[in-house]
């Protein structure tokens, strides 16, 4: 079979199905702990009081994953998090398994089903062992899950080790339906056997606790899992800092094709001193395509030949590096609010003299500081989209929905500012990416459709205004268009009664 007879049997979109998975803490009162739909209802669970289900069949669904939890609500002295919440639902759905009471219950692989086993999956379980932080944060976790479950629903703490490592290594992110924000997190064991790209060709969406894996371009056979990839991380970073974190956290030096373009480094490249007087120029300080003397080391401009201190280069490093240490140090969050925006306004002026908006550094400015702005201040709002969006398009595949999003954004503000053949452009672009990559009947792409259908029909107007003036006949021809539970007895049979 040749590679395009491949791609054209390949289908299209890929659908996933969890092991386990959990809420975020913030989410609880507002999805469904089974289906993970938004749940405007809220029937709680009269037995922990604590969970949401959309209705009696959600909770009989979900009573698999929520019967040990809902003891440990009654009797906890603290909400637990994420990561005891959902280390505790593998643990019970692995003994639950391997004890075969999973063939007792009849719904127990509805929608659940995976073609790997979860001991088949990657763990890192020598390394997590020899990881001090991994190490400690597993005990922390480890000593909350056995104050929250009851002992019968727990496993020996080398098997629960075992199976933390592979939560740890191999779970997702769930986003909400929009493709807005991340509500928890699950353990998908056959998406998991996808590898990790900086340049992804693929990406995943969510629909409750379904996931979806979709491609970026036409080229990509999604069952050809060697030249299939996502990303595992915020890809709007630099090299330096993906594989840091990759390094950190999934134990390996990514080599991917965008770790080895020369390309990327600019974001990271700083400006001519000389030649940005005139017009900003970008220099590479990294990598391959360094404007720099192997043997020497100095930094030269290709442009006006001119020679950059290593004064300069310094002070440019270093912005950035404390640029780095704001967003690591979670500095905004300590200071005032009042403080915040003066705060992001100086450093992009001051560092606006080194750094060119493509660096990505100071796109990470410019992204902290447009939710400050008042909503009415398309001016400032259009200039910052604008700024961001070189930075936004050297870091993400071109049919990325977080291109999409920038790209919508810039046509919402240079509408409101009357700038509507620049809106036009921007909500065509985002649409044909939406459409392609999520699908015309996806919440993203329908509002950005109905936005760019409200542009077409402003600038349709203002046309038929103009004719209005010029050629009246024209114009004329034109126009013619709950009950207790039973604390000793956890089977579904007892499961607790709902309530709103």
């Amino acid at each position: 079979m040749t590679l395009k007879e491949s791609v054209k049997d390949s289908p299209t979109r890929l659908e996933f199905y969890p092991f386990a998975y959990a809420l975020f803490t913030d989410e609880l009162d507002t999805y469904c702990w089974y289906c993970l739909q938004e749940c405007p209802q809220k029937k709680h669970c009269i037995g922990c009081g604590m969970a949401i289900f959309c209705n009696k069949e959600c909770q009989k669904l979900g009573w698999k994953d929520h019967k040990a939890e809902c003891k440990g609500f009654r009797t906890a002295t603290k909400l637990a998090d994420i990561e005891v919440r959902l280390l505790g639902r593998i643990v019970l759905r692995y003994k639950t398994i391997t004890s075969g009471k999973d063939k007792e219950e009849a719904d127990f692989y509805k929608d659940r089903t995976s073609q790997r086993q979860i001991m088949e999956i990657w763990a890192h379980v020598d390394k997590m062992r020899d990881d001090e932080f991994a190490k400690k944060k597993f005990n922390e976790i480890y000593t909350e899950l056995t104050g929250f479950y009851e002992e019968k629903f727990l496993l020996p703490r080398d098997l629960v080790f075992e199976l933390h490592c592979r939560n740890y290594i191999n779970r997702h992110a769930i986003s909400d339906k929009g493709y807005m924000k991340e509500i928890g997190k699950g353990l998908y064991l056959d998406l998991c056997a996808y590898d990790h790209s900086c340049r992804p060709n693929t990406i995943y969406t969510c629909d409750g606790f379904k996931a979806t894996l979709r491609a970026l371009n036409s080229s990509v056979n999604l069952l050809d899992k060697k030249n299939t990839f996502y990303s595992y991380i915020e890809i709007l970073c630099s090299q330096q800092q993906r594989r840091k974190l990759l390094k950190d956290t999934w134990y390996f030096t990514c080599e991917c094709e965008r770790c080895m373009d020369s390309n990327d480094h600019r974001l990271t490249s700083i400006l001519c001193p000389t030649c940005s007087k005139v017009e900003p120029t970008e220099i590479l300080i990294w990598g391959e395509g360094a404007n720099k003397n192997p043997t020497t080391q100095i930094i030269t401009c290709k442009k006006c030949s001119e020679t950059l201190s290593a004064q300069y280069v310094i002070e440019a490093i270093q912005a950035m590096r404390f640029i780095d240490s704001i967003f690591e140090d979670q500095e905004l969050d300590q200071m005032p609010a009042k403080s915040q925006m003066p705060f992001l306004q100086d450093l992009l002026q001051r560092f606006g003299e080194i750094l060119p908006h493509v660096n990505v550094y100071y796109c990470r400015l410019i992204q902290a500081l447009i939710p400050m702005i008042p909503p009415g201040d398309n001016h400032e709002l259009l200039r910052l989209h604008l700024m961001s969006e070189e930075c936004v398009r050297q870091s993400f595949p071109h049919n990325h929905p977080a291109v999409a999003f920038h790209l919508r954004n810039i046509g919402i503000f240079a509408g409101n500012l009357q700038k509507k053949e620049k809106s036009l452009k921007y909500f065509e672009e985002a649409q044909q990416i939406l459409n392609f990559t999520l699908d015309p009947d996806h919440p993203m792409s329908k509002e950005n459709q109905r936005l760019w259908d409200q542009a077409k029909t402003i600038v349709i107007e203002k046309k038929l205004e103009e004719i209005t003036l010029n050629d009246p006949k024209e114009t004329a021809a034109t126009t013619k268009k709950a009950e207790p539970v039973d604390e000793d007895d956890e089977d579904a049979g007892d499961m607790p009664e709902l309530i709103n």
